[in-house]
């Protein structure tokens, strides 16, 4: 891919490439259709560990999260200025306080979505708890918590409950619904944030030729609703690739 451990996706503006961060080096990477970047970044932001990445088409600005600073990098598209806005100081945080509080630097937010038809922006907190919030538009307050538990569906036969993570999001255009791949289960989840279908869970993997294999360390997922494909990339050191995957709907358009 041509930068280290890659940590987030998202389609560009176009939907004619991707966005990428990583979290060894603060800085925003455009990649092609093919996973590749021409170097130097396209900007070198002051907030490390950026551990996801969106697009938004309402405020045409693009959003990042931030695992060490617990908070949204909101870039604007046009000016390139950019704000780092803390969970603490949104409106309803109080409530997941002390699931924030820990002393593991590897459990923080890593992942974010937007639902532009519902006016609401998604991130996601790794593991112990793993956490869905939903936050308003405009940053100013977390709505709602959802806890990813087992009886929701969060499950993998060879991950325990207390070591199953999640690593990034990206919104199912046509359903609601949300995409979430897991690093440690090597697990794609589609999950209904307003509880109306049951999650769907896959295992992930890919053909080399006619070989299967495991995907290992998903750490970022898009998805793009006019082709109906499903984009993950991995942090796997020098073999970390960009996967294309093509959505086949079942008659209940999931």
């Amino acid at each position: 891919m041509g930068f280290s451990e890659p940590s987030g996706l998202s389609l560009t503006e176009e939907a004619g490439g991707f966005l990428s961060v990583s979290d060894d080096m603060p800085a925003l990477f455009m990649l092609d259709n093919d996973g590749r970047h021409q170097t130097p970044p396209d900007a070198i932001f002051n907030v490390e560990d950026l551990e996801g990445i969106v697009f938004d088409p309402v405020g045409n600005r693009i959003l990042a999260v931030s695992e060490s600073a617990a908070g949204v990098l909101v870039i604007d598209r046009q000016s390139g200025e950019s704000e780092l806005v803390l969970l603490a100081d949104m409106k309803g945080y109080k409530p997941v306080r002390k699931a924030f509080k820990t002393s593991d630097p590897n459990d923080g937010l890593e992942g974010v979505a937007i639902d532009p038809e519902r006016g609401r922006v998604y991130l996601l907190k790794e593991k112990r708890p793993r956490l869905l919030l939903e936050l308003s538009m405009d940053l100013s307050e977390i709505l709602r918590v959802r806890e990813l538990a087992p009886a929701l569906g969060f499950i993998d036969d060879d991950q325990s409950d207390r070591h199953l993570d999640v690593s990034g999001l990206s919104l199912d255009a046509p359903t609601g619904c949300l995409w979430i791949v897991s690093d440690r289960a090597e697990r794609l989840f589609l999950f209904d944030p307003e509880g109306k279908s049951p999650t769907r869970s896959y295992s992930l993997g890919w053909l080399d030729g006619q070989k299967p294999r495991e995907l290992p360390h998903a750490e970022g997922v898009a998805h793009d609703a006019r082709t109906e494909r499903l984009y993950i990339v991995n942090d796997n050191g020098k073999a970390s690739r960009l996967f294309t995957f093509e959505i086949l709907r079942d008659g209940g358009g999931q």
